[in-house]
């Protein structure tokens, strides 16, 4: 998925002729290019992907079930935060809501129903799961359509209630990662 994420932002560089955001903001202001879709479709597939969000999130449950437990929480943590904060920073900055009419003059009606999908299936899933890792990936799939929420706000305080957010998920997740790992350091197993 990074490469189809590449290869959109590759395609915005060839619509644009810029890599700078404010740049290919002020290309794309106010057109309406049907060729610029597929390169939004394959960047946001790749940011959909990066930070867990339905349809892409196949790879997070057997990620986390079969890495080693400490690989398993840096991989729950690191990736998301850095994939929200290249959300935040694409969205607001090169597709603002108000200045890109490409879907109909706003993408995030299409990011609530992805946030909302998101939130829904990690949660139901998350519920019939007897692996803890499993668990705890199909509660991260879950945050992240929490998280998404606040990027649907496009607005600074969305910004601060994603960060705020991403600051909190940080500190639990990793808290629930040590204890599965004090678990299994004084039992000498995993969960089953």
């Amino acid at each position: 998925m990074s490469a189809v994420m590449l290869y959109g932002i590759s395609w915005f560089y060839g619509l644009t002729g810029t890599t700078d955001l404010v740049g290919i903001a002020e290309a794309l202001t106010g057109t309406l290019r049907p060729v610029v879709l597929p390169a939004l479709v394959f960047v946001a597939a790749g940011f959909a992907f990066k930070i867990g969000a339905v349809p892409f999130h196949q790879w997070a449950p057997d990620a986390y079930e079969g890495a080693p437990t400490p690989v398993t929480a840096f991989l729950s943590v690191c990736p998301k935060i850095a994939g929200f904060a290249l959300i935040v920073r694409v969205l607001l900055t090169a597709l603002p809501p108000s200045g890109l009419e490409i879907l109909g003059g706003d993408w995030r009606a299409l990011l609530m129903a992805i946030s909302a999908i998101t939130m829904t299936f990690g949660n139901l899933v998350a519920m019939w799961q007897t692996n803890i890792k499993r668990l705890l990936a199909y509660s991260s799939i879950a945050q992240a359509g929490y998280i998404l929420i606040g990027v649907v706000a496009a607005s600074p305080r969305g910004v601060t209630a994603v960060l705020l957010y991403l600051s909190a998920y940080a500190v639990t997740n990793l808290g629930a990662f040590a204890v599965v790992i004090a678990f299994s350091n004084q039992t000498g197993s995993d969960f089953p």
